[in-house]
């Protein structure tokens, strides 16, 4: 377990640094019902454009292969240019080619292909990083988002589970050890695109990540005492504790509010989880009706849920990132420069709204306090309150697009 874990150790986080993903701006917006919802496309350069124009938003997000090419001079170029950061080079490993799977696919070419795209995502971050430093945009390329959203199964007796999984956890150990430095940030879902993903949620993610680090070190310690019969105890595990340490820890998460809610658990707790785990580096932030991965504006549908898990959030000191992952089907206007402006004001009431959550979570009591509501769980006493804070006057320096 990691800090802020006893009420003791609550130490309020850092304001949110603020990223979106460049995904739903360059494309149709298509679904499987039409095409063309988005007429007007942004390109790579323009999405740079318009984000230095949002005050506020310091960073973007895109996928490789996808959004961001393999080429980290102009990746480099753009943000430098317009003073964005690169909140991760994503890997994609989804998607029609990978319809059967990523890392878990039985065909060994294509789950080669997916590996190393993962591969290629962790360098190209690995490269970027320095200069997101330079440009004053830290949290940038220190982990490469893996959304795994084929590597699932599709109907009944269509999957050989164990096999799938030990396909997934070699995975994860080829691009740990084939690439250092950069993290792996997975992202659970409970499904879509694949009708039920492995990774469903925070609890999955975490017996994942001990999988894979277990199955390192029985591999370390065979090899070890194979190549150095001869070693003393201290010897041993002095050197084993030298090589496992390029690995461990490796394996974080992106918790998505979206995709916590489908899954049908609480927001809150799965950030807690995480958090107390000390794996939490990044929050997809959206929201929808709990029965489809719509990507509204977070705190549209489930206020209150998002609300304890900022709370959390904010106490427990998370200093990750904050990633808007939305999909503004119904935005784009009657021309590209209207199309421009509509997103970026939607990307403004994105922040504007979070920054107004943070400010009712700053005024909620701290967790010591609030032990009383939890010893004595009267929901008409946690009514009050939110109705007490929520009647307040709340104000925060707004956001604005200057374009």
């Amino acid at each position: 377990m990691n800090r802020n874990t006893t009420m003791e150790s609550f130490t309020p986080g850092p304001e949110p640094q603020f990223a979106f993903g460049a995904w739903a701006f360059m494309g149709g917006m298509d679904d499987r019902f039409g095409k063309g919802y988005n007429p007007f496309p942004l390109k790579l350069e323009e999405v740079f454009e318009m984000t230095a124009k949002i005050e506020g938003m310091a960073y973007v997000c895109g996928h490789f292969p996808s959004e961001f090419p393999d080429d980290a001079d102009l990746l480099a170029k753009l943000a430098r240019e317009y003073k964005v950061g690169i909140g991760s080079v994503v890997a994609k490993t989804f998607g029609a080619r990978f319809k059967n799977g990523g890392f878990s696919n039985p065909d060994p070419a294509m789950r080669r292909e997916a590996i190393d795209n993962v591969k290629r995502s962790m360098q190209l971050n690995n490269t970027l990083r320095p200069i997101m430093k330079e440009i004053g945009k830290p949290l940038g390329c220190q982990h490469a988002v893996l959304w795994q959203g084929n590597d699932g199964s599709n109907g009944l007796f269509l999957c050989d589970y164990a096999k799938a999984w030990s396909l997934m956890v070699d995975g994860y150990i080829e691009v740990l050890e084939a690439v250092p430095d950069c993290n792996i940030c997975l992202e659970p879902k409970s499904g879509d695109p694949a009708e039920d993903m492995f990774v469903r949620e925070t609890i999955h993610g975490l017996f994942l990540a001990r999988t894979v680090e277990d199955k390192v070190r029985e591999r370390l310690k065979e090899r070890i005492l194979k190549e150095q019969p001869d070693l003393n105890a201290a010897e041993f595990f002095e050197l084993l504790h030298q090589e496992f340490s390029a690995v461990k820890g490796r394996i974080v998460q992106n918790i998505e509010y979206g995709h916590a809610h489908i899954a049908g658990g609480k927001l809150a707790e799965s950030i807690c989880l995480a958090l107390d785990f000390g794996i939490l580096k990044q929050l997809d932030l959206n929201d929808n009706r709990k029965h489809w991965d719509n990507d509204h504006i977070p705190g549209s549908d489930n206020l209150n849920e998002i609300l304890e898990a900022e709370y959390w959030l904010y106490w427990k000191g998370f200093d990750g990132l904050w990633n808007f992952d939305i999909w503004p089907q119904r935005v784009p206007g009657e021309t590209k420069k209207e199309t421009i402006r509509r997103f970026a004001e939607h990307l403004v009431e994105c922040i504007n709204a979070t920054l107004y959550r943070r400010e009712i979570v700053k005024r909620l009591p701290p967790p010591g306090e609030m032990q009383k509501y939890f010893r004595d769980p009267d929901e008409t006493n946690i009514s009050k309150l939110l109705r007490s804070v929520m009647n307040q006057k709340l104000s925060f320096p707004e956001a604005r697009y200057r374009g």
